[in-house]
């Protein structure tokens, strides 16, 4: 089958050139690996992690509603329920952008795609391989995951950006590697649900890529906030017994107590195969 685009990756920036290519009339297809359309944005990064910060933000104004002159007894966080509402969410928005193919006339092709030289791309999917061919490719593959050397995450204590948006319990304490836009989204939220956070950045601020008026500000914040502790350490071990994680070395283990503890780990990379 021949298209004048492919699309490789379904995230914002690949479901927006399907929709325009298709809007331009070009006979347009979008190849995704996941079972779902939106890519890491919506199903594991941007969306669900405003999703978890509202919910820190409305609970965080129940613990403190007598400041503005309500009185709200014994209030409670139902944590599965916040956790029900993230999903609900990023499947209505799943749905939003198959309603856009549909509605755009664009191929979804449920496979993973490779380049196969120029003006091909390979998909393979379940039922084998097929190449399809086209006069213009688009790579809107994104990131996904990236661990650090030696570690690989688990679900119990070692997580990822993937793993901690599963949690059906508030944890008691928390490592956060990497002060990224992603780590401090995580510190602050799960901070307001009352877990205990430590903040761990290589570099000599927080989001480093940012404004360095952005880094002051937030890190202000977040001392006033006692919201988390940034530290310049790194990651040296990985965990072998199962009790606790001291890939931060002493610097974890005298905040933390040494265990009971999750650690979110790495950032962010390419989500490509060379």
């Amino acid at each position: 089958m021949t298209y004048d685009v492919i699309v490789i990756g379904s995230g914002p920036g690949g479901y927006s050139a399907a929709v325009r290519a298709g809007q331009y009339g070009l006979k347009t297809a979008i190849i995704e690996k996941d079972p779902k359309l939106g890519g890491t944005c919506l199903h594991v990064g941007c969306i669900p992690t405003k999703a978890f910060l509202h919910a820190a933000d409305v609970w965080e104004r129940f613990l403190h509603s007598t400041e503005d002159g309500i009185h709200c007894e014994n209030p409670r966080l139902d944590f599965p329920l916040v956790s029900d509402r993230k999903n609900k969410i990023v499947a209505k928005h799943a749905k939003g952008v198959e309603f856009l193919m549909k509605k755009n006339k664009v191929d979804w092709i449920k496979a993973y795609g490779r380049l196969a030289g120029q003006g091909k791309v390979e998909v393979i999917a379940d039922g084998g391989k097929q190449i399809l061919e086209t006069r213009n490719i688009v790579l809107a593959t994104g990131s996904e995951a990236r661990m650090l050397p030696g570690l690989k995450s688990d679900a119990k204590r070692i997580l990822t950006n993937i793993e901690i948006l599963d949690l059906r319990e508030v944890p008691k304490s928390m490592a956060i590697v990497g002060a990224g836009a992603v780590g401090v989204e995580f510190a602050s939220c799960f901070h307001r649900f009352g877990t205990k956070v430590a903040l761990f950045e290589m570099l000599p601020r927080i989001v480093p890529v940012e404004d360095e008026e952005v880094s002051k500000e937030l890190e202000r914040l977040f001392k006033r906030k006692r919201n988390s502790r940034r530290n310049r350490c790194a990651c040296r071990e990985h965990p072998e017994d199962g009790q606790w994680c001291p890939i931060l070395g002493d610097a974890f283990r005298r905040q933390q107590g040494g265990r009971g503890g999750r650690n979110l780990a790495g950032g962010g990379g390419p989500q490509a195969e060379y």
